[in-house]
């Protein structure tokens, strides 16, 4: 009797562990080449993993023991708009929940500019295209903020003390595509090593919502560009980028959970 009693207490002991025990995500994928990161999509293989819920972008992160990479692909004009415009963020949840305390946002948003016709008329898509190549001009800084071993502040993007590499360009065939690689040091503390990597972590890509409909980058236009490709974005919220009289409420939020993949050299 008493060795049944010890036996239902281990097997309980165990049974509450797992229970209790943080479920493990996913690994990720191992970059096994290093990305030029310079606005192209040569690096990468179309479709992208993953895709908002609205299909209007497609993304993709992968790690080496080194950098974690973000690649950001769309040719939807009012996502382009929007990200170049209103600002984006990538934020890093070393802990694999959706803590926005640790992010780096670029571009950062841009102060408002008249895009419309003077008749009221919405914009051709060349007035729309300079457009996007005067935020292009501007998007030359970026900021931290709660990064390890980092200072918060704001960086100038063709400075590269800090290892930190970003791009974003508009291309010939009209895609604008999003490149970063971060150290991860600046996630957890130091490069990827055998005992840090079956943590999890959370990647989240925070697109800036227009607030106001003097703020509607693209005068009411809506692109209708939009694609498939690749999975659907992990907990993505919806998209409405609006007209004039409905602008989008809120940011929207694709977040990616998963364990960093180590690779001995």
């Amino acid at each position: 009797m008493k060795n049944g009693l010890v036996l239902s207490a281990i097997f309980t002991a165990a049974f509450l562990y797992i229970g209790c025990s943080k479920k493990l995500m996913p690994e990720g994928r191992f970059q096994d080449k290093p990305v030029v990161v310079d606005g192209k999509i040569d690096d990468w293989r179309l479709p992208l993993r993953f895709s908002d819920p609205s299909y209007s972008m497609q993304y993709a992160v992968t790690n080496d023991n080194k950098n974690i990479y973000v690649c950001i692909y769309t040719k939807d004009q009012a996502f382009q708009l929007r990200m170049l415009r209103a600002g984006m963020s990538i934020c890093f949840d070393p802990k694999g929940e959706k803590n926005k305390n640790m992010s780096l946002v670029f571009p950062i948003r841009k102060s408002v500019v008249p895009v419309a016709n003077g008749n009221g008329e919405p914009i051709r898509s060349s007035d729309i295209k300079m457009t996007e190549e005067q935020f292009l001009l501007q998007s030359d800084f970026y900021n931290t903020t709660g990064l390890l071993n980092l200072e918060n502040g704001q960086f100038a993007v063709a400075d590269r003390k800090n290892n930190i590499q970003l791009a974003i360009k508009l291309n010939s065939d009209s895609s604008l595509v999003y490149e970063a690689a971060i150290p991860i040091r600046y996630v957890l503390g130091n490069d990827l090593r055998p005992g840090n990597v079956s943590q999890n972590i959370s990647v989240g890509l925070i697109i800036n919502a227009i607030h106001s409909p003097s703020q509607n980058p693209n005068g009411g236009y809506h692109s209708r560009s939009s694609y498939g490709g690749g999975m659907r974005g992990m907990h993505g919220g919806g998209r409405n980028y609006g007209s004039n009289n409905n602008p989008p409420a809120k940011p929207e939020e694709d977040w990616y959970q998963f364990r960093l993949v180590y690779k001995k050299v």
